[in-house]
């Protein structure tokens, strides 16, 4: 059997389906290192963990909001 080193793979995708839009974010060095340890406690990208942390992070601020407006 001739396994042709040439033939041409798939482009595989890490994000989740739908995910085309980037955002820049700057961080301190302290963020980073922090952002860094969760990563390898998660066992993800920076990337991959910084998304998820902004997602939580909008349905918190989501949830303090509505709170807030009920008060």
């Amino acid at each position: 059997m001739n396994i042709d080193d040439n033939s041409p793979r798939p482009a595989v995708s890490r994000s989740p389906r739908g995910c085309t839009a980037q955002v820049m974010v700057q961080v301190t060095p302290l963020e980073r290192e922090k952002l860094e340890a969760i990563a390898e406690l998660e066992m993800r990208s920076l990337s991959s963990t910084a998304r998820m942390l902004l997602i939580k992070g909008i349905e918190q601020y989501n949830a303090e909001t509505e709170h807030a407006a009920r008060c």
